[in-house]
């Protein structure tokens, strides 16, 4: 039987994972959403990726709410479309990076299109990386989660990056340096009561070192060391 300590935390993982996708909506409202059904500059593979994704945070609010209302069965039934769908968005996620690196050479300048991968480039191997070890964590709940959470929280960037460029006059690298704080804010915060509470602080521990690895590297994304990275990355892989 789940402690009442245990259920407030899935049904709170399920809130902020709502949250999350309000703050993901607000942000492709304009350039996205609001252009239904005649979109403009999209291609199927930004609709597949989108759609994709939007189900997966789905799951991120379904699940917890399963084992917090006790079907742990139809919880874990659901959890394997996990093991397709995972995949299958990172594939997206790589299909969707290549387009925008192509389609920044037509409207950025190169430093400016080599800096902006950053941002799709982490969000494409972390994804991969905390999707892995969420299926690999999948018998140790707290762990489990933890990593899953961190597939959602991924989602702030580029959501509510979006909606704070669209809403207010401010740069993209502004834009995307709060979101980091969000994420990083977020996260710390969890692994904060998970040391308080002597929980296994482990998983945020990861989660937070990659997220912070991450925004290290949008604030290097005008250097040499990251321009030179991202242009033979895209020699190769693009």
């Amino acid at each position: 039987m789940l402690s009442i300590q245990t259920k407030n935390t899935y049904r709170l993982t399920a809130l902020l994972m709502v949250v999350i996708i309000i703050g993901v909506q607000w942000g492709f409202y304009e350039t996205y959403t609001s252009q239904f059904p005649n979109f403009i500059n999209s291609t199927y593979i930004i609709h597949i990726h989108g759609a994709l994704l939007m189900i997966w945070l789905g799951l991120l609010v379904v699940q917890p709410m399963l084992i917090y209302v006790k079907k742990a069965k139809l919880h874990r039934s659901i959890g394997k479309v996990a093991f397709v769908l995972g995949p299958l968005i990172i594939l997206s996620m790589y299909f969707v990076t290549r387009d925008s690196y192509w389609r920044g050479l037509d409207v950025l300048s190169e430093s400016e299109n080599l800096g902006f991968m950053v941002l799709d480039i982490r969000g494409f191997f972390t994804f991969a990386i905390f999707w892995a070890l969420a299926m690999g964590y999948r018998k140790i709940p707290s762990a489990h989660m933890r990593y899953m959470i961190g597939t959602g929280i991924l989602a702030i960037g580029p959501g509510v990056g979006r909606g704070l460029l669209a809403s207010f006059d401010i740069s993209p690298y502004v834009a995307f340096t709060i979101t980091d704080g969000i994420d990083l804010l977020i996260v710390g915060t969890l692994l904060g009561i998970d040391l308080v509470k002597k929980n296994d602080y482990k998983p945020s521990l990861v989660v937070f070192l990659f997220l912070l690895v991450g925004s290290a590297l949008w604030q290097i994304n005008e250097s040499s060391l990251w321009q030179n990275f991202a242009l033979s990355y895209a020699e190769l892989f693009y």
